[in-house]
């Protein structure tokens, strides 16, 4: 039905066309920004999302910034310092030509003074960026100095938007040449240390990866803290609540162990712990500090029918193990082996039995056979258990003089489960009462510990490497002089300046690994910042860049429907023009 009072299709009409209007305005936006999400109320979402990203991405680009100079002053700190070696190189040799009989000192002194001058100007020269690390001024009053100075080298952003940054860290006080301020350090007082001498892993109680307390194994430690004294044990008996398997007690659950003992005794309890260094070895330390703070720590023997564990620890339990010895019960009297007699003894080791009989035969010229003397029955018992193959080392006894009153056994085995038996009809004649067996022995030492003392706080004085006075010369790199070194103490004197200016190359050839170590730190987070900057490029390009080929598709199909929607709102209004021509 056609209406004069409201025209429902130029009403759709222009509907329609407003609604595409504000499509291709959309649509037109994001072709010529290149974003689908410009601002919060396209997405607001993304938009914070996005924004974030950008604000860290500007971040990062201020660390890169940064890194850069921080590397750049590097450089400039590494380059000097080569060269400083390079001179200081070439300054060792020309006190070793120095030291050649003959040389004219004052003349190699010029060339002294002019590498000491080339090392203080390249070192003074050495500034990037205002920084100059290798030659400071450290003086209490310059608040610019700083002993260790820090470079940006990355920042994170927490779960609460908190923000932290890491940093690369420059020992300036470590790579200093020059210091026209003297550093005064001070040294805080320190606790007294006993370290153990090997690694918990190296000690045959962990040979195996772990130790075994399942059977009599004991570690026995004597502790002396200051005027306290006692014994620290574990066993079997006192491991159970600390480890998991007995037999595979693990070195944590050994320091717990150790811990909970010395927690339980009066004597320790609140005085020391123990703890494992960066070697892995054993510690001890006192949690006083100062000279008064002392301990002590040493193997103990272990307790009755233990045996000691070695975990490192100095010192040790040592077991010593003895043949049975079978000594004589009365003096030795010369045997009578003339005619027909013999004497025969048997000797069990308690492996083989061996039986000697001897008889005039037996006896080693020029032996007066009537009156065998000890020594003379010794060398014919020796060589008749050698004939029967008991030799000295494998089985059997090794029979031996040690006197000139008496013939003494040695069994071979040792240890008090070896058994020596003397029998035989004429074991009385040699002096031995007949079936008495004696066995082996064995007694336990133990070597002394380790004793240490802590220190009282005190102070350091330094300069910078190559004008800090040594001890031993009484001059410093910068400023050796050697014009007047004369005679024997002279040539003493400049020895140890040759030691002295070694001792320097090593320490500048630190500080130039230092120096490499931390350029490539530094190279590598940028490397890793710029990786990073790019991936948050893509993050945010995700989040609202457009798909322009998608877009501009679409903006010419907008651009298409657009004109229809006009075409149709023109028609639309036509209509009332047609309904009045009825009229006319």
């Amino acid at each position: 039905m056609t209406s004069l009072l409201a025209n429902i299709s130029a009403m759709t009409a222009l509907t329609t066309l407003k609604g595409l209007t504000a499509q291709l305005d959309i649509t037109s936006n994001r072709v010529s920004t290149g974003q689908r999400v410009s601002a919060a109320a396209d997405n607001a979402a993304y938009w914070s999302i996005a924004t974030a990203v950008r604000t860290d991405n500007a971040s990062l680009g201020a660390v890169k910034d940064s890194l850069g100079l921080g590397s750049s002053s590097v450089d400039t700190a590494y380059n000097g310092l080569n060269s400083v070696i390079s001179d200081l190189q070439n300054l060792r040799a020309k006190l070793q030509t120095a030291l050649q009989p003959g040389t004219d000192r004052s003349k190699v002194q010029t060339e002294i003074t002019a590498i000491q001058n080339k090392m203080k100007a390249t070192a003074d020269s050495s500034v990037s960026n205002s920084k100059n690390w290798l030659s400071v001024d450290s003086a209490p009053t310059n608040s610019a100095y700083q002993a260790t100075e820090q470079v940006v080298a990355g920042f994170s952003r927490g779960g609460t938007g908190t923000l932290s940054f890491s940093t690369v860290a420059i020992p300036v006080q470590a790579l200093r040449l020059y210091d026209s301020g003297a550093t005064t350090t001070t040294v805080p007082a320190t606790p007294a240390q006993v370290t153990g001498r090997t690694a918990l892993a190296g000690t045959p109680a962990f040979q195996s990866g772990a130790a075994d307390f399942s059977g009599t194994n004991e570690v026995a430690l004597d502790f002396t803290v200051q005027s306290w004294s006692t014994t620290i044990r574990l066993n079997q008996s006192n491991m159970a609540s600390a480890a998991k398997d007995l037999s595979k007690v693990t070195r944590d659950e050994l320091l717990s162990a150790l811990n909970n003992r010395i927690s339980a005794s009066f004597a320790l309890a609140g005085i020391i712990e123990a703890g494992l260094d960066d070697a892995g070895r054993l510690q001890f330390t006192t949690l006083d500090v100062g000279a008064a703070a002392t301990v002590s720590v040493g193997n103990s023997f272990p307790s009755a029918g233990h045996t000691a564990m070695d975990i490192g620890i100095a010192g040790g339990v040592v077991t010593q193990l003895w043949r049975p010895v079978a000594l004589p019960s009365s003096p030795y009297t010369a045997l009578d082996l003339s005619g027909s007699n013999t004497r025969t003894i048997t000797i069990d080791d308690g492996q083989t039995s061996t039986t000697v009989t001897l008889g005039a035969s037996s006896a080693p010229p020029p032996a007066d056979i009537t009156a065998v003397t000890n020594l003379e029955v010794v060398a014919m018992l020796n060589t008749a258990l050698q004939a029967q193959g008991s030799t000295a080392g494998s089985y059997a006894s090794t029979i031996a003089a040690t006197s000139t009153d008496y013939v003494n056994f040695y069994g071979g085995p040792v240890g008090p489960t070896a058994t020596l038996t003397i029998s035989g009809p004429d074991a009385v004649a040699f002096g031995f009462v007949s079936g008495y067996t004696i066995n082996g022995t064995s007694s336990t030492t133990v070597t002394p510990g380790y004793t240490a003392s802590g220190s009282n706080p005190g102070s350091i004085t330094t300069r910078g490497l190559l004008d800090t006075v040594d001890g031993s010369t009484g001059m410093a790199v910068g400023q050796i002089a050697i014009a007047g070194l004369v005679g024997t103490a002279g040539d003493a004197t400049l020895r140890a300046i040759i030691t002295q200016v070694d001792k320097a190359i090593a320490a500048a050839v630190e500080a130039g690994t230092t120096l490499g170590a931390i350029k490539t730190r530094i190279d590598g987070q940028m490397g890793f910042i710029d990786t990073l900057m790019k991936a948050n490029g893509r993050t945010v390009g995700t989040l609202v860049d457009a798909d322009i080929e998608e877009e501009s598709t679409k903006l010419k199909a907008l651009q298409t429907q657009q004109q229809l929607a006009i075409q149709a709102l023109s028609i639309a209004n036509s209509g009332s023009q047609t309904v009045l021509a009825l009229f006319r």
